[in-house]
């Protein structure tokens, strides 16, 4: 997991990226009693970055890097309200355009790629919010997702390689690279504010 600092697994790989991430939502809530039950919409950006580094005894690194270009998600949500407390918890579909990007130290090959992607999955967590006013309350909320994404590609092309070159020897064409896992997992801690009409 992560960059590669060189062309050697020696040398180390950067860990990826956490960062901030901001949002705009609009929901609906119903209150029986004390329990309340909702659906949520968002959208927004995140600044999380992955990557995953490959090495051959050339030596070389094959870097691939995703961030999220945006995202969004649509939840239900389900909680108990005894007074101005709200807790709940809340899960359900989660999408995101993912950014791709690819490095590598070897300069025998070419390299092409399909840029970016979709991911898409679910997410699940749970909160609480306080009301401070009458249509205003502040709150907070651990969301995990996960997203899938099989869709980003390098190719690997001769380039000025030889047919001896490892990626030529089952296609004289070139070969395809990709990660062996396509999940994009993350844990978010978010602070929130929400106008009630």
């Amino acid at each position: 997991g992560g960059a590669a600092y060189g062309r050697t697994p020696g040398e180390g790989c950067r860990n990826d990226k956490d960062g901030i991430e901001y949002a705009v939502r609009v929901g609906a809530d119903m209150q029986q009693g004390k329990f309340v039950y909702g659906v949520v919409l968002e959208a927004g950006k995140s600044q999380a970055r992955d990557s995953v580094t490959a090495y051959s005894t050339t030596p070389a690194f094959y870097t691939l890097t995703r961030k999220i270009d945006y995202q969004g998600g649509a939840r239900l949500r389900a909680g108990y309200a005894p007074g101005n407390i709200l807790f709940y918890a809340t899960g359900g579909l989660a999408y995101a355009k993912l950014k791709n990007s690819f490095s590598t130290s070897n300069t025998a090959n070419s390299f092409s790629d399909n840029g970016k992607t979709n991911g898409w999955g679910w997410s699940a967590g749970g909160g609480t919010e306080v009301k401070l006013a009458k249509n205003f309350s502040i709150g907070a909320e651990y969301l995990y997702s996960r997203l899938k994404d099989n869709d980003y590609t390098v190719g690997v092309n001769p380039g000025t390689a030889p047919a001896t070159n490892p990626f030529l020897l089952v296609n004289a064409a070139g070969t395809d690279m990709r990660r062996t896992d396509p999940r994009f997992d993350m844990h978010n801690i978010r602070l929130t504010a929400a106008i009630r009409f």
